[in-house]
This record gives C-alpha cells, sequence and structure tokens, in this order.
C-alpha cells in the first residue's frame, strides 16, 4: 500500500513539473509594432529584425528567458549616409558582425518593474549588461519598456563628435505563443 502510494505521489509530482515547465510563458514578438531606437549627442535611429526566444513570467523569474538578436543591416537614421556609415567595417562591420545579440543570464524583481542582467554582443565584444525594464500584461499580450545606457567605446564604436553613451529604448509588445 505505501510502495504504491509513494509511487503514485511521485508520478504525480513528476506529471505537475512537466506541466509548469510546459506551461512557462513564452511571448511572441509583433513584428510590425516594436520599437528599438537609440540616441546619441547628435544621432537618432532605429533598428530592426528582432528575433529569438522570450520566456517571461513575473512569477517565475528564475525560469525566465531572453536570447534575441536585431539586424544590424536595418539600421535607419533619416540619412543614407549615416546608415552606410553605421554598417561600414570602420563602426558596426555589418558584413563582418550582421547581428547584435543579447542573453539574459538573471532577472529580479525592482520597485520600478524588473532588472535583466545579461550579455550583450555587439562586433563580436561581449560584456555584461543590466537593462531596467516594466513588463504590462492584458491577458495573452504584454507590453515591454526598457531604457538603457551603453558606452559605445566599449565595444569599439569608434566615431568621434557624437558622443560616447548611446541610449537606447525599446517598446516590445508580444502575444503569448
Amino acid at each position: 500500500m505505501y510502495k504504491s502510494l509513494s509511487i503514485g505521489v511521485i508520478l504525480f509530482a513528476l506529471m505537475f513539473s512537466s506541466y509548469t515547465y510546459i506551461w512557462q510563458t513564452s511571448w511572441k514578438i509583433q513584428q510590425d509594432d516594436y520599437i528599438i531606437s537609440f540616441e546619441t549627442q547628435k544621432v537618432t535611429g532605429k533598428i530592426k529584425g528582432l528575433e529569438g526566444k522570450i520566456l517571461f513570467d513575473e512569477n517565475k523569474l528564475q525560469e525566465s528567458e531572453i536570447d534575441v538578436s536585431v539586424d544590424v543591416n536595418t539600421i535607419a537614421t533619416g540619412f543614407w549616409l549615416k546608415n552606410n556609415h553605421a554598417k561600414s567595417e570602420n563602426f558596426l562591420n555589418a558584413e563582418k558582425h550582421p547581428k547584435i545579440t543579447f542573453k539574459s543570464q538573471d532577472f529580479k524583481k525592482t520597485s520600478a518593474g524588473y532588472l535583466v542582467l545579461g550579455t550583450l554582443q555587439i562586433k563580436g565584444i561581449s560584456k555584461e549588461i543590466s537593462i531596467p525594464f516594466t513588463f504590462d500584461r492584458e491577458g495573452m499580450k504584454g507590453t515591454f519598456e526598457g531604457n538603457f545606457d551603453i558606452n559605445r567605446t566599449d565595444f569599439n564604436l569608434i566615431k568621434n563628435g557624437i558622443g560616447t553613451v548611446l541610449h537606447v529604448k525599446i517598446r516590445l509588445p508580444v502575444q503569448s505563443s
């Protein structure tokens, strides 16, 4: 009796833990609605081509994960000469490094929302960064919003006269998939 009860409890626990894993919230990026914008002292622009995996559950931060990239060739400053320079070998080198990537390592709850810690890779150079963000869920949809700064020289993005700090703003509508 005890043996069959123990086996039943173990099977129930395994099924429940599998069920929990299956229901980890996976979010699909709304391709036409998201905005990733950037600005320095003299240049503003946007970048597209966002793709990847977003698993996020406000109640299971330890199981959450972000692994995304953007396409360097989609950079748009509103001026074709600046676009070409940004993609050139002298700056982002889109031919050799066509993607900018971010992979999360940890999530924390903060008084203002959340903080994701992870690795940002630009031009083949990886740096640990933290991104503060909010997440507003409405049923099967949600929106991530965050702002952060990076030092361009950390990624060997050298161009005199446009400022060292790159301000990045993200507004990312998603739908549960």
